[in-house]
């Protein structure tokens, strides 16, 4: 994408002044002010590479004159330098927590008010000529957007910069030919950028929208039958016509429709090919990821989900081959509906993709399960973002969440505590007070007591639960009695009977006489710290197995 193709009318304006700019110097002012124009950011500046260091070619917005006399970084050093070295783009979104700053230049930015920071390199060809700041006064979350206009303005600028070094005497024919060379190199670009774009884009009608900012017209995609299914781009002013018209017979008969007020020339309808080709492989390609996806849900996960996987490196590659990432620090999550209510995967997966790109979604066992990529952040941070999305989306979801998988036969057992939690958390008010005390929008098998139990075998956890507890689960079948609720409530009270009685909203006799008639039953002593435990045990494998028996 080049800036001539840009939709705000200032970028055709600065692009004619940049061609009219007399020397380097003007060139880096005219884009330092362009950059905060268009960045909407009050700082910019441009570092000229000169030896082995940058160094202050031109700014804008810039308060303290030391910052603009004495900026000068070492390449490799610093986030600047680190863009020189590798020629690509860096940001810094916080830069008062970013480890790469250079001790010098951190006073002279903190002087400076600077908190964040995109950088580009200005390059022509395979030369570095230097590289390109924008900046903010605050905290910023910079856009891939942002990081495409500014790498832009950086690159006309490059081309500006080498045409002023060269000779400018050159004949009318030979500047021609370099701006038709421009522009043929400026759209591989865009082609480029647009493939790039659709990689990590997995919405083909969302698509649209890389399509026509790349086209710098409004783009439509209608049915075979005419209807329109999305529109993306801008009208520009003058007398708007269809100027391509192209028929994508084998991705459904949709139809993308460019609407301009130029007729194109020959380079230019073959560039508007190209692109419609890049979003016609990009329909085809997403549909067979879907398609994709649905085999993979249903053959590889079962299998990583029960923990059947054979030979461990072939199911990571088969995986691998199909773009799922299941490397260190990947979880499982189950989610149901407070009320019983269900929750359907797509509606998971809309609500998990924005925040956890790369998430895969499906169902088991009547719940959608997702498998979360490998974040790199912290484990707080990635609940505090579960319980955020839950919270926006006003469903009253509940999620269990599983532990942090470093191997692939982890993966069951992060399913298995990701599904007992669920289902004891959906169930909260039914099995006690024990495990009901937990119960929140995003719960782990380790608040509620359960870790080590959740991959236990059904018949296993039933047998333990008889050993302790089976007298008294008879009694309480046979007769109607409440001795395991009144067991639960008086341990989960620390054995405080006027708390259990309140609890229970029974006389505080009541509970005395129901605990002294559970000892006797169990023989146990409830003021032995091992009874207790193995009471207490026996009741959560009680819970659980109920909870998963009702899944």
């Amino acid at each position: 994408m080049s800036l001539d193709l840009l939709s705000p009318p200032s970028s055709a304006q600065y692009l004619r002044w940049l061609l009219a700019a007399k020397d380097p110097t003007q060139a880096l002012q005219l884009a330092a002010d362009h950059v905060a124009t268009v960045l909407d950011c009050p700082v910019s500046w441009a570092g000229l590479v000169e030896g082995d260091y940058l160094v202050m070619g031109a700014h804008h917005g810039v308060a303290s004159t030391e910052m603009a006399a004495a900026w000068r970084l070492k390449i490799g050093e610093g986030i600047g330098g680190r863009v020189a070295l590798e020629r690509r783009p860096q940001m810094s979104r916080d830069y008062r927590h970013d480890s790469r700053r250079v001790p010098l230049l951190k006073r002279l930015i903190d002087n400076e008010g600077i908190q964040a920071t995109l950088i580009v390199p200005i390059l022509v060809a395979d030369s570095l000529l230097g590289v390109l700041y924008a900046a903010h006064r605050h905290p910023y979350p910079w856009s891939d957007t942002e990081v495409e206009m500014l790498e832009e303005i950086a690159h006309d600028l490059g081309v500006r910069l080498h045409q002023l070094d060269v000779d400018g005497r050159r004949g009318l024919l030979a500047a021609a030919a370099e701006r038709r060379a421009e522009r043929a190199t400026r759209e591989q670009r865009a082609c480029a950028d647009l493939a790039n774009g659709f990689a990590t884009h997995t919405d083909p009608v969302g698509s649209l929208d890389l399509l026509a900012r790349e086209l710098g017209g409004r783009v439509e995609l209608r049915q075979g039958d005419g209807t329109l299914v999305r529109a993306a781009g801008e009208l520009r002013p003058g007398n708007p016509r269809v100027v391509r018209r192209t028929v994508l017979a084998d991705c459904g008969g949709l139809t993308v429709v460019v609407i301009d007020t130029r007729d194109p020339d020959e380079q230019r309808q073959a560039f508007v090919d190209l692109c419609i080709s890049l979003f016609r492989l990009q329909v085809l390609r997403v549909g067979e990821r879907e398609r994709t996806a649905e085999r993979l849900n249903g053959e590889l996960f079962d299998a990583l989900l029960s923990g059947r996987l054979g030979d461990p490196e072939e199911f990571r590659a088969r995986v691998s081959m199909m773009g799922v990432d299941l490397g260190p620090g990947a979880q499982v999550l189950v989610a149901g509906g407070r009320d019983g209510e269900p929750v359907g995967r797509a509606e998971l997966d809309s609500l998990l993709r924005p925040v956890f790109p790369g998430v895969v979604t499906l169902e088991r066992a009547g719940r959608a399960v997702a498998v979360l990529p490998p974040t790199g952040r912290p484990p707080a941070r990635v609940r505090a973002q579960l319980t955020d999305a839950l919270t926006r989306s006003r469903r009253g979801w509940t999620v269990g969440l599983g532990r942090s998988c470093a191997e692939l036969l982890d993966f069951a057992t992060s399913y298995d505590e990701a599904r007992a939690a669920c289902e004891l958390a959906v169930r909260g008010a039914a099995v006690g007070t024990a495990v009901g005390s937990g119960v929140g929008s995003v719960v782990t098998a380790h608040e509620l007591g359960i870790l080590g139990m959740a991959s236990l075998p059904a018949a296993h956890l039933e047998t333990t639960v008889r050993d302790v507890l089976g007298p008294l689960l008879d009694l309480d079948q046979r007769r109607g009695t409440d001795f395991v609720p009144t067991l639960r409530t008086y341990l989960a009270h620390d054995r405080h009977l006027p708390d259990t009685a309140a609890s229970l909203h029974v006389h505080y006799n009541t509970v005395r006489n129901r605990v002294a008639r559970i000892e006797e039953v169990l023989g146990v002593d409830m003021r032995d710290v091992d009874h207790r435990f193995r009471l207490e045990t026996a009741l959560r494998m009680h819970a659980l197995s109920t909870a998963l028996a009702g899944a």
